[in-house]
């Protein structure tokens, strides 16, 4: 016998069918009417637009001034004295050429009670020599006999070796501090053959190329003979050997300034 509890069952999953197709039918039909939608082309009007003609031409400020003074007049509407026209210095982009840039390079940085060097130096004997760091001038003192006393009444004497006699020592550096020295003498080097390298003798040491070392600056850069490069402010270039100095036919002096701190004859 077909019970009760059985036909419940049939009638429930039918109903559940039932709603199942009609939601999935409604789902695609909703779907389809917003693709439609989507799809409508755009209907748009052909119209007139306005054209805008901007004038290319330039006006100085005062003559923009000189054309509202003139239409404030003709309207009449107010009365107003115009000060005297002054000149107008328009706005102009900064620019430095190279030469301008050259000039700024040769300004000297001289200490005050920048003057001449009284140092008493001779260049004889004089050598230099890497040391522990530093670079030392030097000069060797000439041999000396010293005598040898004894008990009795014979003396004998021994001749003592050359002792190094230090003028100076400079420092050795390869890098710039980073900042720059000014100068207090005209005196700012020793040059290999042991004189005393002067600020103003560029046509003695211009005479070299750049490939010939002159000598070292008091701040321990070497200095080297003449090159078309300007170089930094204080005529310092960097090369694949560390800083140095390059005498410039474009400067009047060696050095504008030094490039670590210098040492005092």
């Amino acid at each position: 016998m077909f019970r009760t509890r059985d036909f419940i069952l049939v009638l429930t999953a039918v109903s559940f069918l039932v709603m199942a197709i009609g939601v999935t039918v409604f789902t695609q039909w909703q779907t389809t009417e917003v693709q439609k939608t989507q799809l409508q082309p755009a209907i748009t009007q052909d119209g007139e637009y306005p054209v805008v003609t901007v004038n290319s031409q330039d006006f100085s400020r005062a003559e923009k001034l000189q054309e509202m003074r003139d239409k404030i007049a003709a309207s009449g509407q107010l009365s107003i004295t115009a000060p005297e026209p002054v000149d107008v210095i328009e706005e102009v982009l900064a620019s430095t050429s190279p030469v301008e840039v050259e000039q700024f390079e040769n300004r000297l940085q001289l200490c005050p009670g920048f003057g001449a060097a009284n140092v008493n130096w001779s260049p004889i004997g004089v050598q230099l020599e890497e040391a522990e760091g530093a670079r030392l001038v030097f000069r060797m003192s000439a041999e000396s006999e010293l005598v040898m006393s004894s008990s009795s009444s014979s003396s004998s004497s021994a001749v003592m070796p050359p002792q190094r006699d230090i003028l100076t020592q400079l420092p050795m550096r390869n890098v710039p501090s980073g900042g720059t020295f000014c100068i207090p003498t005209d005196v700012i080097g020793i040059a290999t053959d042991g004189s005393l390298i002067r600020n103003n003798e560029v046509a003695l040491y211009g005479i070299f190329t750049s490939s010939t070392l002159v000598g070292y600056a008091l701040d321990g850069f070497p200095i080297y003979g003449s090159s078309p490069q300007v170089g930094d402010i204080c005529g310092g270039v960097m090369t694949s050997e560390g800083y140095r100095y390059q005498i410039s036919p474009q400067r009047e002096t060696i050095l504008n300034c030094y490039s670590a701190a210098p040492i005092r004859l």
